[in-house]
């Protein structure tokens, strides 16, 4: 029963985390998401798993404020995109909320039981999404599928390896500092790779780009204060 009720909240933290890359740029959302860490903590918090929060967690939320700031301040001429900023925290709040329980509930059960029911979970829900498809399901799309096949198998090894370390060692919120730079990765790989595959974050300016790195760069001080405070 554990497993499933991780599973369904990481899959609706997906679910909305597409959804947002749909709304926004991904050199944009996440590093967004890279707040995931805080929400772990305040998760941990809240469900009474730790004591009270320390002071470097406070730090930390300063920290990730600025930084989203820094990320989703639009350049010159453009409206700030409330949609992505807001669908992008809600999947830091999800995924935040999964990472808190997974260590907790695996250690109450099986962890492997746990996470393999977990990630069962999601490719079963997964199905549903059928109907949401455009057009022809199995036609293959040279230019768009290649590339997210690409990326379908780190995405999956991430996952269970996140979840892995999490479940049998406890360790959410350091777990959650190396995985924060993905942030930076996304803004160096959205403007390098973006341009080859002719996605529209490949022409960003420079002025946004420092921007966006500076705002990454802040979420993983402030992510590096978490789980030392």
């Amino acid at each position: 029963m554990a497993g499933f009720f991780l599973g369904a909240i990481f899959f609706i933290s997906q679910f909305i985390c597409f959804l947002a890359l749909q709304k926004g740029d991904a050199s944009m959302v996440t590093p967004i998401m890279g707040a995931k860490p805080i929400f772990v903590v305040f998760f941990v918090f809240a469900f009474g798993l730790t004591g009270s929060p320390p002071s470097g967690t406070w730090i930390a939320v300063f920290l990730s404020t600025i930084a989203i700031g820094l990320i989703a301040w639009p350049s010159k001429g453009r409206r700030i995109g409330f949609k992505p900023i807001s669908l992008g925290l809600l999947t830091a709040t999800g995924f935040g909320l999964t990472d808190a329980l997974v260590p907790y509930l695996a250690q109450k059960s099986t962890p492997v039981h746990v996470l393999f029911s977990m990630f069962t979970t999601v490719g079963i829900l997964s199905f549903f999404l059928l109907p949401l498809v455009k057009g022809k399901f199995l036609y293959f799309e040279k230019n768009t599928d290649k590339w997210m096949l690409a990326s379908c198998l780190p995405m999956g090894i991430q996952a269970v390896l996140m979840s892995l370390a999490m479940g049998f060692y406890q360790v959410p919120a350091e777990a959650n500092i190396f995985y924060a730079c993905r942030g930076i990765w996304a803004i160096l790989l959205a403007h390098w790779v973006g341009g080859i595959i002719g996605l529209k974050e490949g022409k960003m300016s420079n002025a946004i780009l420092i921007r966006r790195l500076l705002g990454a760069l802040l979420l993983i001080l402030g992510i590096y204060f978490t789980p030392l405070g």
